[in-house]
């Protein structure tokens, strides 16, 4: 993922706070990492707001939305060294497989970012059941700087 320009606060925040945790971020905290989603970056509290990870084990601080895995093998995941985040087609499919339509508006414009940055939307892989809503999705990020 290339450098983003804005305040990278959400990146270090959850990096400090999720060191050394067996733990893979997904959904909009995902989105928060990867910084394609930066609604909150000046209040941000990684201690405080409410953290949406997988997890290989029980999870005992009460920030965690926590959805428990055996493993994360089967997972698409970006390890920066820091933390295990999803990739950015795990994220998407996750968002779509949950149907949130708040997360899906959060969604369009982390797409509209990752394009700015990437350029293209064409690495992002959506599984069959999802294509239909994804090019809907798609469409409106592609329109959503206009």
């Amino acid at each position: 993922m290339g450098d983003f320009s804005i305040n990278r606060s959400n990146r270090v925040r959850l990096s400090r706070y999720l060191k050394g945790k067996d733990v893979l971020l997904r959904g909009i905290s995902a989105l928060k990492y990867m910084e394609l989603f930066v609604e909150d970056h000046f209040t941000f509290d990684a201690g405080k707001e409410s953290i949406e990870v997988y997890a290989t084990t029980e999870l005992d601080h009460e920030n965690y939305q926590a959805i428990r895995v055996r493993d994360f093998s089967e997972m698409d995941v970006n390890d920066d060294g820091e933390v295990l985040c999803c990739s950015m087609s795990q994220v998407v499919n996750d968002l779509l497989e949950e149907g949130n339509p708040e997360n899906l508006e959060i969604l369009v414009e982390a797409l509209a970012n990752y394009m700015e940055e990437m350029g293209h939307l064409d690495d992002i892989q959506v599984k069959n059941g999802h294509s239909i809503k994804f090019k809907e999705i798609k469409r409106r990020a592609v329109e959503f700087y206009g």
